[in-house]
């Protein structure tokens, strides 16, 4: 299990709602698209992946999607939003509970999405490399892995070390009027070893006024190009394209992304 034990979205349902009035954008789906190309479909596993926004539209096109998350608050929301896919597509997708460090992955894949800095939720670089591990058991000879990460090189960046408390993600009205707010608090940094830890609390306040809390800890490091693209190859990749952000852009020393396409040997 990752250091990072607590998952935001298993404090309450609601949660996962407003993570949803956020987490819109389909930029990475196209580009993900893009790079499939004519390849028939594929079978494709995506860890992390929450309420299901890149793998659902993925089912739709006809790959085959198995899909895991920590969190079994986002992976309810998730097969609400299968539920109303087209019956077909519906029989495409498999969700299951599961903790990317602490449980073998499935094998037999063409495609692994480490997605929308999916990275960042693990506390250190070994849990890191490790989900690199795991991709390439998961995959078949000649599959892909798609690893989407924000672009911070060299020390932790200065707007990660700013201590004080401030309003966190996710934060938001539901539809039924239930209120959710969270705030963050940075209280350590080891900015050489891009390291960060945060004291995190979520309030969610329900119609009726019962009122739901949580505080925890959370570590991250925001991964450098350098690192995955060492990791991608120490675990038998080559990499494909790196690009600077979801619309394909070539990389440079100032992209916003980081965004690796990598085939297993």
């Amino acid at each position: 299990m990752s250091q990072n034990k607590t998952n935001i979205y298993d404090i309450e349902p609601h949660l996962a709602e407003v993570y949803d009035q956020s987490e819109i954008y389909q930029d990475d789906v196209e580009l993900i698209r893009d790079l499939i190309g004519d390849r028939k479909p594929l079978r494709i596993l995506e860890p992390f992946c929450g309420t299901g926004r890149i793998l659902l539209p993925l089912a739709v096109d006809g790959h085959q999607l198995y899909g895991f998350d920590q969190a079994k608050g986002m992976l309810d929301r998730a097969r609400m939003k299968v539920g109303q896919l087209p019956a077909e597509a519906q029989q495409r997708v498999t969700l299951t509970v599961a903790d990317a460090i602490g449980t073998p992955w499935p094998r037999g894949f063409d495609l692994v999405i480490l997605g929308c800095n999916c990275l960042y939720e693990l506390a250190t670089p070994e849990e890191q490399e490790r989900c690199i591990i795991s991709a390439a058991g998961s995959l078949n000879p000649g599959g892909y892995v798609y690893v989407d990460n924000d672009h911070m090189e060299g020390e932790l960046a200065r707007s990660w070390r700013r201590p004080g408390v401030a309003q966190g993600f996710p934060t938001g009205n539901c539809a039924d009027d239930t209120r959710v707010e969270s705030y963050i608090e940075t209280i350590w940094w080891d900015a050489p070893r891009r390291l960060v830890r945060f004291r995190r609390g979520t309030r969610v306040t329900l119609p009726d006024g019962t009122i739901v809390e949580k505080e925890y800890f959370q570590q991250k490091h925001p991964v450098s190009t350098l690192e995955v693209w060492t990791w991608l190859e120490k675990h038998g990749f080559m990499v494909r394209h790196l690009f600077g952000d979801r619309m394909g852009s070539p990389y440079t020393d100032i992209s916003g992304r980081a965004i690796f396409w990598a085939k297993k040997d």
